[in-house]
Formats: C-alpha cells, sequence, structure tokens
C-alpha cells in the first residue's frame, strides 16, 4: 500500500488521548437504572456541508466502511458524543458523482432524537447492550473474513486507538469494471497508528499492494493502486464540499442524520453502467435505460425523530417541465380503521407528459422484436391506451384494507378512483374483469366523479361514507401532511401484527411489537424537484 502524507500534522507524534468510551444512552448502568439523556450535549447545532467487503483487499478499509454503512448505521445516533468537526466531503474531490456518508457524531438535536425514538424500541438495545458499536461491526467483519490474518487483529489495541467517526466513500468519473475511480475516508484520530494498522490490513490480500493511502487533514484517503496523489490533486483543485450543486442539494435536504448519500444522475447513470458491466446493466434493466438522457440529482439522509426513523429524500434538477399537482385527501379521508392503504395521486397529468418515454420503454422490453406490447394489451383486453388508463388512475386511485383477521371467504379489499371520466373508468374495470375470465368478484359503482370498488358491497359503502384516517395519531406521524401528495402509503403495524405476529418468538416477537405504523409520502414540488420520506415508527 503506497502511503504519503498530506495537509496539517494530525496527532501523530505527540501524546495520544485515550480513546474515547462509547456506550449507548438509556442503557442500564453499573446500577441497573437507565438514563436516556445521559452525557448527550445540547449546544452543538446540526452540521452541514461545506461550513460486503471490497472485491479488492486492497480497499479493506472501503468494505470495512460498507458493513458500517449497511450493518448499523441506525444505532449510531445514539452515542453520547459531541458533534461538529470537519466531514469526509471537505477531502474528497468535487468532480464525484455520488458520495455515501456515515456520522456516528451527529447533531445533538439528533442524538437526543435517537434516544427517545430507540427508547421505544427496547430488543434493539437489548440486542447490542453497552460499549464501542464500531466493535461489534468490526468483529462481525473479522468473523465473516476468509482472511485469518484479518481475525489476528484486536480491535482495542490496533483500531480503537485510530478510528474517528465519520466515514465517507465517493465514486468519480473514469473508473472501469475492474478499477473504479472511488476514494474512501475514513476519520483518524491518530494517522501514524491508523498508518501502520491500514498498511497491515492491506497485506492480508493475495493480490499485493493494490491501493493507495494518504493522510490528510484528520482523514486517511484510500484509493485504488495508482489514484492517490490524482485524487488529492482533484479535491485541492475543489472538494465536495465546496461544490454548490452538492452543498445546495444538502442543504435543501436539512438535517444530515446519520448517513446521508447524493447522486449526480445525469454524470452518475451512465458511469455506473460502465463499471457494472453489461451483465449487471441487465439484470438491473439498465441495458434498456437512456441512461445517456438521465437527468437530476436525488439526496437522502438517514435521521431520527423522538417518534419515528426516517429515510428523507428530495430530487433536484430532474426531467420536467410542469408539476403533476398531487393531493391526499381521498386517503386521509378513508375510514379511521383502515389497516393499510396506498394513493396515487395526479397519475392522469403524468400519463399525459410521460406516455411516450413509457411507450418507448414498453417497446425496448419487447427486445426490439417485431411484437407491439401496446397494441397486444389492447387488443387482448379491450381497452385503448392511454386513454383508458388515465380515466382508471384518474386524479387519485386509493388502495385500501380495513381492519379484519382475515378468516373470512371473501377479505374486504377496496379501491377508490377519482376520475374526470368516472364512467369510462368504470367500463375499464367490466372489461378487466372479463378478461381475468370472471374468476373475480368485485362490486363496482359509479357516484358522480369517483368509482368505488371492492370484494364486498359492505365495504364499498364503507369507503363512500369514509372517514378521519387523516386525523389519527399513527397517520399523521407516519405520513404526514398529504394535501400535495403524488403518491402515500400507510401501514397500521399495530392492526396488521395480528397476521403474523403469532409466527414470531423470542426477541424478534418483541421488536415487530414495538413497532407502531410505516408511512410513505412524496411530493412533486416544482417542475424536476420532488421530496420524499419514509417513516419507521415506535410505540
Amino acid at each position: 500500500m503506497s502511503d504519503q502524507s498530506h495537509g496539517p500534522a494530525g496527532p501523530a507524534g505527540g501524546p495520544q488521548p485515550a480513546p474515547q468510551s462509547y456506550s449507548y444512552p438509556g442503557a442500564p448502568d453499573a446500577s441497573g437504572a437507565t438514563d436516556p439523556t445521559q452525557g448527550v450535549a445540547l449546544a452543538d447545532e446540526p452540521s452541514t456541508p461545506g461550513a460486503g467487503r471490497s472485491r479488492r483487499t486492497g480497499l479493506l478499509a472501503g468494505g470495512i466502511a460498507a458493513v458500517v454503512l449497511l450493518g448499523g448505521a441506525g444505532v449510531f445516533a445514539a452515542q453520547q458524543l459531541s458533534g461538529g468537526g470537519s466531514q469526509p466531503a471537505d477531502v474528497l474531490p468535487g468532480d464525484a458523482y455520488a458520495y455515501v456518508r456515515l456520522d456516528i457524531d451527529p447533531s445533538a438535536g439528533q442524538k437526543i432524537a435517537a434516544v427517545r425514538f430507540l427508547g421505544k424500541v427496547p430488543q434493539i438495545q437489548s440486542t447490542l447492550g453497552s460499549g464501542d458499536p464500531r466493535k461489534k461491526l468490526w468483529d462481525l467483519a473479522a468473523k465473516d473474513s476468509g482472511e485469518a490474518c484479518m481475525k489476528a487483529f484486536n480491535y482495542d489495541a490496533d483500531i480503537a486507538p485510530w478510528l474517528g467517526d465519520r466515514i465517507g466513500l465517493a465514486l468519480r468519473p473514469g473508473g472501469t469494471k475492474d478499477t473504479p475511480n472511488l476514494a474512501v475516508a475514513v476519520q483518524v484520530k491518530d494517522e501514524d497508528a491508523a498508518r501502520t494498522t491500514l498498511t497491515k490490513l492491506q497485506k492480508c490480500g493475495d493480490s499485493g499492494s493494490d491501493s493507495d493511502l494518504r493522510m490528510t487533514d484528520g482523514y486517511a484517503v484510500i484509493t485504488p493502486k495508482g489514484q492517490g496523489d490524482a485524487t488529492l490533486a482533484a479535491t485541492a483543485k475543489g472538494s465536495l464540499a465546496q461544490n454548490t450543486t452538492f452543498t445546495g442539494d444538502m442543504s435543501a435536504l436539512g438535517e444530515q442524520g446519520v448517513v446521508s448519500a447524493w447522486m449526480d444522475m445525469g454524470r452518475g447513470m451512465p458511469e455506473l453502467q460502465k463499471l457494472g458491466g453489461s451483465e449487471m446493466a441487465s439484470s438491473l434493466g439498465m441495458g434498456t435505460v437512456p441512461t445517456a438522457n438521465a437527468k437530476g440529482r436525488v439526496a437522502t439522509a438517514l435521521r431520527f425523530d423522538s417518534d419515528y426513523v426516517e429515510l428523507a429524500g428530495l430530487v433536484r434538477g430532474a426531467d420536467a417541465t410542469t408539476t403533476v399537482k398531487g393531493s391526499g385527501a381521498e386517503m386521509a379521508n378513508l375510514p379511521a380503521n383502515t389497516m393499510a392503504a396506498l394513493q396515487v395521486s395526479g397519475a392522469d397529468q403524468s400519463i399525459d407528459a410521460g406516455w411516450p418515454a413509457v411507450k418507448k420503454q414498453l417497446d425496448a422490453l419487447a427486445g426490439g422484436g417485431q411484437d407491439d406490447i401496446v397494441a397486444m394489451a389492447e387488443q387482448q383486453l379491450g381497452i385503448k391506451l392511454p386513454d383508458d388508463l388515465k380515466a382508471l388512475l384518474g386524479r387519485s386511485f386509493t388502495v385500501s384494507l380495513p381492519d379484519q383477521d382475515f378468516q373470512s371467504a371473501a377479505p374486504a379489499v377496496g379501491v377508490k378512483i377519482v376520475s374526470s371520466d368516472a364512467k369510462r373508468a368504470d367500463g375499464v374495470i367490466t372489461k378487466l374483469l372479463r378478461a381475468a375470465g370472471g374468476g373475480v368478484d368485485l362490486t363496482h359503482h359509479v357516484d358522480g366523479d369517483k368509482v368505488y370498488v371492492a370484494t364486498t358491497s359492505d365495504y364499498a359503502d364503507d369507503l363512500k361514507a369514509g372517514g378521519r384516517l387523516g386525523d389519527t395519531d399513527a397517520f399523521k406521524q407516519a405520513v404526514g401532511d398529504v394535501s400535495g401528495s403524488n403518491a402515500a402509503m400507510f401501514f397500521d403495524l399495530d392492526k396488521l401484527e395480528k397476521l403474523y405476529l403469532s409466527g414470531v418468538h423470542g426477541q424478534e416477537k418483541t421488536f415487530l411489537e414495538s413497532l407502531k405504523a410505516v408511512g410513505l409520502n412524496a411530493t412533486q414540488t416544482a417542475p424536476g424537484e420532488a421530496t420524499f420520506s419514509l417513516r419507521v415508527l415506535g410505540n
């Protein structure tokens, strides 16, 4: 592993502070008591940007980063840390098209929210116990590793003294399938100790020195062999934290939480297709996707509220010239005993704008043959596309299930459609049922601009009568404001758990019982811009 140091001198060479001891707030102390806010600092503010195992053993640190990111990101926000300081984006190149960051030292607000949320899911805390969660992840990585020498490392002696709180990974243009142009930035507290251990870790592999190691501004930057100097040179020209597109997107996203990610799809999709090779591209459906025309950026963050953990995100700069107006009113007006619901609104507008692209994709999926999928569907189903599809999905299309035990011969399931041509939508339903061969028994009728469809006439009447699902605490916390939603989903797990809880036992059952609801909310806010949120609530 080639190693050079750059930037201001780190702590190497002088007395080192003792490694910080981690423990989970809310875990029992020596007396058996718990204090959920013990050690949590309140003064710091949320930070903002700028203010398995790697395929090659030489990028082992990148593999460790991936294990951390995928294996236990959620629990880290509960650490008793102070927050603040530099971020990986400060030492990674500004030309990156994709970035993922883990921060186990988030803002104080995130720590407090995490403590309160995790207090509602005690199974996680009882499983993790107290202590440094990074040690647990290291132990898992060492156990799963096929390299015997990796298992010989002692976390307390070889890892903890130098490993910092943040890890970031950036993908840059120009990589190949065999050598992706990536850079992993690992925060370090002791550059000499980090250099020694990372060099030894690299030697665990059989391929020799196939990565570069550079130290800069309190981070170990690991890249493929021969890319170390070029990566730091690119950062010197402008770091990712100085990329105004990146910082603008992340600022619009808000609280970065414990994990955040960003991708420029316009530059990144073609690059990822190259890295994945033809087989991967085909398996992901990318072989027929016009990646050269992809536009926009996506930014996401995993963050905590006292009532839920949330994956929040936004899309900016996508290829759209109009805003599709959404409304989740029909979902919010479902009966209060609803156990699950899904709504899509504004689909008729979306079909108008996007049908040419959809048709092109359908033709591509046909493999370039002579068959016209759309014409075949029209002939077999007796419908006209896209007009009948527009009428069927309408301005609002809502699927729902009421609270039930699913013991009856006909479980209650319903659909509520608001359409500019409700009679045509009802006619399409009749045609689809006829095409199904009479195997589906549904009741459906038109009432003004609405169509009610259900497996039982009683539930069709319930849908027509409506209710106040939107006023329930579970819905408001899980889904939030749906007044402009283009897509929303709600699962009341307290009602649904009767369907699966009897099949699980022990800690798994305790964990499932501690979950209250799941909600999704997505809204187009402007042409080419949208926000989305996926929340999991605790009881």
